[in-house]
Parts: C-alpha cells; sequence; structure tokens
C-alpha cells in the first residue's frame, strides 16, 4: 500500500501525527502556489493554514483511488483565488509589498556568485511579478500554474475545472498581455 494512502487511512481515523505527516509531505509546493499568488509570505502562511483546515474537515469525502496532491492542489488554487477576490473587495492588496525572507541578504552575501548579476535578476524578477499583478486573474492563474508550478496544459484544466482549449487560449493571451506590459516597460523589444 501507497505510503499516502495508507496516511489518508490514518486521518480518516483522526490520527493527528498522521494528519502532520501527510500535509508536510506537500507544504512546499503548496506555500510555492500561495506565494505566486500573493507575493506576501505572510499571507502565504495564512492561507495555508486556512487550507489547513480545509483539507482536515474535507478528508473524510476524499476517494482514496484518486491521486491526493491534484485534490490538494485544486483546494489550494481556491483558496487563493477566494483571497485575491477578498482583497479586490477589500481594496487591501498592495502592490508596493515587497516583503523578502529574513536571511536572502545574509546569504547573498556570503554567496560567492556576483552579486551584481544577482541584484539584476531580482530586480527584473520583481518587474515581471509586477507586471503579472497587472494583467486580469484569468491569465495571471495559467501562467502561474504553467510556468511557476510546471504543470501540463491538461493538468491545469483539470485543476481549474476548464476546457483545454480555454486553458491554452488563456495562456496565450496571458503571455501577450505581459509581453505588452514588459514592452511598456521597455525591458522588451519588439
Amino acid at each position: 500500500m501507497d505510503i499516502v494512502v495508507s496516511l489518508i487511512r490514518k486521518c480518516k481515523n483522526d490520527d493527528k501525527y498522521a494528519y502532520n505527516d501527510l500535509l508536510g509531505r506537500y507544504e512546499g509546493q503548496l506555500y510555492r502556489i500561495c506565494y505566486s499568488y500573493t507575493r506576501n509570505r505572510e499571507a502565504s502562511l495564512d492561507i495555508m493554514q486556512e487550507v489547513y483546515i480545509k483539507i482536515y474537515r474535507s478528508i473524510q469525502t476524499f476517494d482514496e483511488s484518486r491521486p491526493f496532491y491534484p485534490w490538494v492542489k485544486r483546494i489550494t488554487v481556491n483558496t487563493c483565488l477566494n483571497y485575491i477576490r477578498d482583497q479586490k473587495k477589500h481594496n487591501q492588496l498592495s502592490l508596493d509589498d515587497d516583503t523578502h525572507e529574513s536571511g536572502a541578504l545574509k546569504e547573498t552575501i556570503a554567496d560567492r556568485t556576483d552579486i551584481e548579476e544577482i541584484t539584476c535578476a531580482n530586480d527584473f524578477q520583481k518587474i515581471i511579478d509586477n507586471s503579472l499583478l497587472h494583467i486580469p486573474e484569468n491569465y495571471r492563474m495559467v501562467l502561474t500554474l504553467r510556468y511557476v508550478e510546471e504543470m501540463s496544459y491538461e493538468q491545469i484544466a483539470t485543476a481549474l475545472n476548464q476546457s483545454l482549449g480555454t486553458v491554452k487560449s488563456n495562456i496565450s493571451r496571458g503571455r501577450k498581455l505581459l509581453k505588452q506590459k514588459l514592452t511598456e516597460q521597455n525591458i522588451l523589444e519588439v
């Protein structure tokens, strides 16, 4: 028997340690998904807590014959979308938020890599992140799933409950919009 299925069965029997073990296996992936939507460490951790609660409350209904990670990923993506929707309602989404991990500067200084190269890469990533925030949510979502999470078109279609054609179309349109934003900022030349 697969270890994940074993842990799921233990979770269904209210084994708290199994629940921690099960979610610990996916913590990194879930954080990356949340962070790709929020670009904020604290908000990502808050969303992850909400995801964990949703998983805990609905684990009894999980079909053990199906893969677990896509189910968890769908819950995470939907929770992120709800968070973004709520932030838009309350106008609390900060485009200037530029929180960094506390140890990042120390690691950069200790690293022998060219600091100018790292700074340019970080600046470019900030420009891309900011440009992504300025394109419609449905395009930003599919681009994130495709290029950050490295999901296939089929996996994205399943996760978002959309047709394959819609996913391909949204990725194509999203890339064009992102390219347009980067061209407007003189990052790309036409």
